[in-house]
């Protein structure tokens, strides 16, 4: 943040972070390259997103191993998917006044229509948890 010029959040402090949610998200779909990758799966990279590729893989392993772990890994990478999807694929609008307090906000569309309002923090706060997810995938 331009502290020293502005008293708030700026739009390329908002940019900023937002591109953090990216960055962390594409660490994210490395590690989840790579365990599919070690589990011998790497055909399946070749349509569809790793993702969705991931996903599949997590469901069918949750069949045949420790389903709460699973199940657990999963749930987290679901929850952060749903808002960084939001960033990704459905901005509408973006607002940073560096005059006014709290008013760094991107309002983005929901898959269903639904508007949804994320704050600086929120959006920071994200970009920290998606990181937490990465590191805590099984190796």
């Amino acid at each position: 943040m331009n502290s020293d010029i502005f008293p708030n959040p700026t739009l390329r402090d908002l940019a900023c972070e937002i591109g953090q949610v990216q960055i962390y998200w594409c660490f994210l779909e490395t590690k989840m390259r790579r365990q599919l990758k070690e589990a011998g799966l790497q055909g399946r990279l070749a349509k569809g997103t790793v993702f969705t590729r991931w996903r599949t893989y997590m469901a069918e392993l949750a069949d045949r191993s420790d389903k709460s772990e699973t199940a657990a890994q999963l749930g987290a990478v679901e929850k952060v998917s749903k808002i960084r999807n939001l960033l990704a694929h459905g901005i509408q609008s973006v607002t940073a006044d560096p005059w006014e307090a709290d008013s760094a906000v991107v309002v983005c569309e929901g898959p269903d229509g639904s508007n949804h309002s994320l704050t600086i923090e929120t959006i920071r706060g994200l970009a920290e948890e998606i990181d937490k997810v990465r590191r805590s995938l099984r190796q």
